[in-house]
C-alpha cells in the first residue's frame, strides 16, 4: 500500500453514482425496512414521500423494477456486461448493471471483476468498479478481499470492498481488518471498516475509532464527518462529547466545526463558548466567525465583541475576512475598537492582505496598527510594492502624503532615482 491518504479514481460524478447506486447493491430484492422501527429510517422515509424525493439512485430503480413488474412489462436482465458498458447513458448503464449484479452467481464475481479491471479505459469507469465491488462484497466478503489481497489492489478498492462489508456485518468486518496485513502509514482495510461502519451507526463506528492509531485514526474521523453530520446539529455535538480519547474528541470538534457553523451558526457560538480547553475554543471560534459573518455579519461581529480576550483576537480573524471585503473603512474602524491586544495582529494582517484588493490606501494606512514594526516594515515593501507596479501615480501620491509617518527606508526605497 502507498503510504499516502487514499486516492479515488474517477471523477466527483462518478463518486456520486456510485455511492447513491451503491447503497442498495444486493439488497435490491429484499423488503425494505419498517420505518416503525427506527426513527432515522421513518424521517428519511418522510423526507422522500414526495414524487420520489431524496431516494438514492438505486432505490428509484427498484422502484421502477417493481413498477414494471406489476405491468407485467419487466425488461429482459443483461448477461453480458461488456453489452452493457458500450451503453453512452451512465443511467442506462447503471441500471442495467444493478440488475446483471444482483442476478450474478456468487462464484463468478471474481472472473467477472478480473476481466472488467483489465479492459482498456478501466479507469475511466470507476463508478462502475465500485458498484461490482459493492456488490461482491455484500454477497461473498471473504471472496472479494480474498481476491484483493492476491491480487494487489489500490487502496479505494480496499477501501470501498471492506465498507461494503462493514455497513451489514461491522463486528465481522473490523474483526478481519484488524488482522489483514498492511502497510504504511494508513491501514485502508481499517478505514474503509470504520466508513462503512459509520455509514450505518455512527456511534458504534465512533467505539471503534478508539482502536484505530495514527494517521489512520484520523482519517477515519474524518471519513466519518458526513455521516455524523446528516442527523443535525443535536446529534453531531452530542456524538463529539461521546468520544472518549481527549485529542481525539478536540479533533473532532475542529473538523466538524465549519458544519455545524452551517447548520446553525447562533447554537455553533454557544457550543463553541462552553469549550473549556482555552487552546480549542480559540481554534474553532475563527471558524464559527468565518462561517457566520458569511450570512450575518452584524450578528457575527456583535458575538465577538463579546468573548473573553483570550478568544476574541482569534475569533475576529474569521469577521475581520469578511468585514474586508465588503466594507474596508467601516472594518478597520471596527478592528481598531477591538483594542490594542498584540494577539489581534493575526486579524489585522487579514484585514490587510483582504482589503488591499480593492482598497490599497486603507489597507496600508491599516499597517500601522500592527503591534509588531518589523512586521509593519515588511508590509509597506510588500503592498506598496505592488500598488506601484498596478497604479505607480495612486501609491506614489498616498506615499508622498504619508511618509512622515512610514518607516524612512521604506520612504527611501520608494524615492530612490530609477537606474537608467
Amino acid at each position: 500500500m502507498n503510504p499516502k491518504q487514499s486516492q479515488w479514481v474517477w471523477s466527483a460524478g462518478g463518486v456520486a453514482l456510485a455511492l447513491g447506486a451503491g447503497v442498495m447493491i444486493g439488497r435490491i430484492s429484499a423488503p425494505a425496512a419498517d420505518p416503525a422501527s427506527d426513527p432515522r429510517a421513518a424521517t428519511s422515509a418522510r423526507s422522500g414521500a414526495h414524487r420520489g424525493e431524496g431516494l438514492t439512485l438505486a432505490e428509484r430503480v427498484e422502484r421502477k423494477r417493481a413498477d414494471e413488474a406489476r405491468n407485467g412489462g419487466s425488461k429482459s436482465v443483461d448477461s453480458d456486461l461488456k453489452a452493457i458498458m458500450e451503453s453512452p447513458s451512465r443511467l442506462d448503464r447503471t441500471q442495467r448493471l444493478l440488475a446483471f449484479l444482483d442476478r450474478l452467481p456468487a462464484d463468478q464475481f471474481a472472473s467477472v471483476y478480473e476481466e472488467f479491471r483489465n479492459t482498456p479505459g478501466v479507469n475511466l469507469r470507476g463508478s462502475e468498479r465500485s458498484l461490482i465491488l459493492q456488490a461482491w462484497a455484500e454477497r461473498d466478503p471473504h471472496s472479494a478481499l480474498g481476491f484483493l489481497q492476491e491480487k494487489g489492489a489500490e487502496d479505494w478498492e480496499r477501501e470501498t470492498t471492506v465498507s461494503a462489508w462493514a455497513a451489514n456485518d461491522p463486528q465481522a468486518a473490523f474483526a478481519w481488518a484488524q488482522t489483514a496485513p498492511d502497510e504504511g502509514d494508513v491501514n485502508n482495510w481499517l478505514l474503509g471498516a470504520t466508513r462503512g461502519i459509520a455509514a450505518t451507526d455512527p456511534e458504534l463506528a465512533r467505539d471503534f475509532l478508539a482502536q484505530l492509531e495514527g494517521r489512520t485514526r484520523e482519517q477515519a474521523l474524518d471519513s466519518m464527518r458526513p455521516y455524523v453530520m446528516q442527523y443535525g446539529f443535536e446529534y453531531a455535538t452530542a456524538w463529539i462529547a461521546g468520544v472518549g480519547d481527549e485529542e481525539m474528541r478536540n479533533r473532532a470538534s475542529r473538523s466538524m466545526a465549519r458544519e455545524l457553523s452551517e447548520a446553525n451558526p447562533a447554537q455553533a457560538a454557544q457550543w463553541n463558548i462552553a469549550m473549556t480547553n482555552v487552546e480549542l475554543r480559540r481554534d474553532v471560534s475563527e471558524t464559527v466567525a468565518d462561517r457566520w459573518a458569511r450570512t450575518d455579519l452584524d450578528s457575527a461581529r456583535a458575538w465577538v465583541e463579546r468573548l473573553p480576550e483570550d478568544t476574541k483576537s482569534e475569533a475576529a480573524e474569521g469577521v475581520a475576512r469578511r468585514y474586508a471585503q465588503q466594507d474596508p473603512v467601516a472594518a478597520a474602524q471596527w478592528l481598531a475598537g477591538l483594542g490594542n491586544n498584540p494577539d489581534l495582529d493575526g486579524a489585522r494582517r487579514i484585514f490587510i492582505e483582504e482589503s488591499f484588493r480593492n482598497s490599497p490606501e486603507t489597507s496600508l494606512g491599516f499597517v500601522a496598527n500592527l503591534s509588531d514594526t518589523r512586521a509593519q516594515e515588511g508590509y509597506y515593501q510588500r503592498y506598496l510594492g505592488g500598488w506601484m507596479r498596478r497604479d505607480e501615480n495612486a501609491a506614489r501620491q498616498w506615499l508622498n502624503s504619508n511618509a512622515q509617518n512610514l518607516p524612512p527606508r521604506v520612504v527611501a526605497r520608494f524615492n530612490r532615482p530609477r537606474q537608467q
